[in-house]
């Protein structure tokens, strides 16, 4: 009998290990047929070409998911002209809830039709087009606004309530994906002004783990964690992750991004990292290592960037040991005056941890 228990774990274990492979398989192809789609003035007839040949929900979600992310751009100046300065842009008005319907179908499908013309969408684009187009081939899909945390200095708090992103129903249950944060990344000044858009696709955002989901989203209702009892109070208390970098990054110890200690308490740090790196160090407000690269300005036009060797003998290194994709290492608490730590890869911030040190009595 336990032999035949064996036997039919070991067949469904390779029978899982197959079905993801066939998985992934068979997104390689619904992302190369998927990009060649063009938009040809109706949406309707733009997502069942790219749905109608599939019969399985997971592929017609992927199809659409990857046709939006590869066709359309975040448009940063809409978002510097409302967002950034907290407006909202203009949308429709109403007195009755009858009215109310109709001209918010109105608007969606003007908005839409905007977006596909223009083919730029700021987060609230995005996750409406995907849902829309997800109504079209009948799929089920919500737009889930929420906070996101995207800056070091947010940790602690909540961040700002100002995205959406979506959650698709496959089967038998919700997945959470972001069309936007899959699409590329903006790049901005130290006001937060947006810049520019670079369209870079990140598959970290189409189907998130929940857990994972949660490191820089939370949504306004709290049903759509997908997870059992996480509050505001556990996601303001993670830690800032690089958003390039989020991907590889998992915190082991210690259980928050909010420190609470005491001057002479020895942190110890765990983080599961699947990248590589060579030197680790660390930046707080007691000490930060000097940048090692300084520019010159040779002309009004030309700049040149060149080594501070001054610098680079000032750098100070954290010892770490590793184990396998695990990085073990310590940081002794000096000062009560200490609140942030960043962790660097390679004079790199990849995490920052705020840190409440205990008053002495």
């Amino acid at each position: 009998m336990y032999r035949l228990k064996q036997l039919v774990f070991i067949a469904l274990l390779f029978s899982n290990i197959t079905f993801s492979q066939r998985s992934a398989d068979n997104l390689t192809t619904v992302d190369s047929l998927s990009i060649l789609v063009k938009y040809k003035n109706d949406l309707k007839t733009l997502t069942k070409e790219l749905t109608s040949s599939y019969t399985e929900q997971l592929l017609k979600v992927r199809a659409i998911f990857k046709w939006i992310t590869d066709n359309i751009q975040y448009d940063y100046k809409y978002y510097n002209k409302y967002y950034y300065k907290g407006k909202e842009p203009a949308a429709y008005k109403c007195k009755n809830k009858k009215a109310c319907e109709a001209k918010r179908i109105a608007w969606e499908l003007k908005y839409v039709d905007k977006i596909l013309r223009k083919k730029k969408a700021v987060c609230q684009g995005y996750s409406m087009l995907f849902k829309k187009m997800c109504e079209i081939a009948g799929l089920e899909s919500e737009v889930i606004p929420g906070y996101i945390r995207t800056d070091y200095y947010q940790v602690g708090t909540l961040g700002k309530l100002d995205h959406a992103w979506n959650a698709i129903w496959i089967d038998s249950a919700y997945y959470l994906l972001d069309a936007t944060w899959a699409a590329g990344t903006c790049g901005k000044d130290d006001d937060g002004k947006l810049l520019f858009f670079k369209k870079s696709f990140n598959n970290y955002y189409w189907l998130t783990p929940p857990s994972d989901f949660i490191r820089n989203h939370y949504p306004q209702n709290i049903k759509w964690t997908l997870l059992s009892d996480y509050s505001k109070d556990s996601f303001a208390t993670n830690p800032y992750y690089l958003p390039s970098e989020i991907h590889n990054l998992e915190l082991i110890t210690p259980a928050s991004g909010v420190i609470t200690a005491e001057k002479g308490d020895t942190i110890q740090f765990v983080i599961r990292y699947n990248g590589y790196f060579n030197d680790l160090q660390i930046n707080s407000n007691l000490f930060r290592n000097p940048d090692i690269w300084v520019v010159d300005d040779l002309s009004k036009r030309k700049k040149v960037r060149r080594l501070d060797t001054l610098a680079i003998k000032k750098q100070q290194y954290i010892k770490y040991k590793r184990d396998g994709d695990l990085y073990k290492f310590q940081y002794f608490i000096s000062d009560h005056s200490l609140y942030y730590i960043d962790v660097l890869f390679d004079r790199q911030r990849v995490m920052r941890f705020k840190v409440n040190v205990k008053k002495e009595s």
